[in-house]
């Protein structure tokens, strides 16, 4: 039987499976590493990403996402790999696609092209390098560049992660949107520690902390954007569909945070919602991670936030093949 196309499925079907962490499952199983987060495992590591893939395919998922979180041109500068940009994008493709040929189930799952507004960060540190901030003009050719690599590669889906403001999402989202393929929105989300405000993710007033860091010796609060702007979750979504998007969804967020996000993207948004928690807490200084959910624990918190609204669920960073099994088994019949 002919393979549904992603925008078919998604609205036919009651749930769809999407993966698990793409960049922390190549950490954890010995990939390499750089300021341009997993980058490189792409043509240093890429049986690793291979594997990756493989074991979430067969924990049950159905859309498997390309190590290209971090791929795009100015983060490639900050590890002197600009101009392997195609190949290093075009090849992240081919591994998801061998990862489906290996597992035999080219007529199950799907590619979604994950593109983000990640900066490469400085050494021991969760902040942009400002060396490799782009002005908005070469940021959007950047990511108008990695949307056609994605595409011509021959991607199922653009999905755009972590997106916690409205200048470079917009971008992203504009860039990915001349692509004509199915474009879903990853947002990520806290809630403000000091008027409970649901706003795009930012480190500063968030409840959790969620970076591990020695703060006498980096002073300087972390960040995703070089502006650090706290922008209501609103704000963010209405502008964005102003833009387009197929699937709008929350991302890269703690399942308190999550919670609220949803509500919030339920009441400002009235097509498909996909929801992908992160259960990792960094740390900085060494590369390492703290898992804050056992598989069934991770399980029980998806079921409570699953309703006939959300169509597609995974997980982000943290989330393991097991942790995605133990989901598959706890919600589908």
């Amino acid at each position: 039987m002919k393979k549904l196309n992603i925008r078919e499925k998604v609205l036919q079907q009651p749930i769809t499976i999407l993966d698990g962490g793409t960049g922390t499952e190549i950490q954890r199983l010995g990939g390499v590493m750089s300021s341009a987060w997993g980058a490189l495992a792409n043509i240093e590591s890429p049986d690793v990403v291979i594997r990756v893939h493989e074991n979430h395919i067969k924990a049950g998922c159905e859309i498997i996402t390309t190590n290209t979180f971090s791929t795009c041109r100015h983060a490639l500068d900050a590890i002197g790999k600009g101009d392997q940009t195609e190949a290093i994008n075009s090849e992240a493709v081919k591994l998801a696609r061998k990862a489906i040929r290996n597992t035999g189930t080219e007529d199950k799952v799907y590619i979604a092209g994950s593109m983000s507004n990640f900066f490469s960060l400085l050494a021991n540190e969760f902040r942009p390098d400002p060396q490799f901030v782009p002005d908005a003009k070469t940021e959007q050719k950047n990511y108008k560049e990695l949307a056609k690599i994605l595409a011509d590669s021959g991607v199922d889906l653009l999905i755009l992660e972590l997106l916690v403001d409205i200048d470079h999402s917009k971008i992203l989202l504009e860039a990915a949107m001349e692509t004509g393929l199915p474009v879903w929105v990853g947002l990520s989300c806290c809630k403000n520690k000091i008027d409970g405000s649901i706003v795009g993710r930012n480190f500063s007033v968030e409840n959790i902390k969620s970076l591990i860091y020695d703060e006498d010796e980096f002073p300087e609060a972390p960040k995703l954007l070089p502006e650090d702007k706290i922008i209501p979750l609103k704000e963010i979504i209405l502008s964005l569909k102003a833009v387009g998007g197929d699937v709008y969804g929350i991302m890269h967020s703690w399942f308190e945070d999550s919670k609220a996000g949803l509500e919030i993207l339920k009441e400002n948004w009235d097509g498909p919602i996909m929801f992908y928690p992160e259960i990792m807490l960094f740390d900085t200084s060494t590369g390492g991670a703290q898992i804050t959910s056992t598989e069934k624990e991770f399980a029980d918190s998806c079921q409570k936030l699953i309703d006939n609204r959300v169509k597609v669920v995974g997980g982000c960073c943290g989330v393991s093949d097991k942790h995605l099994n133990a989901l598959v088994k706890k919600i589908l019949p």
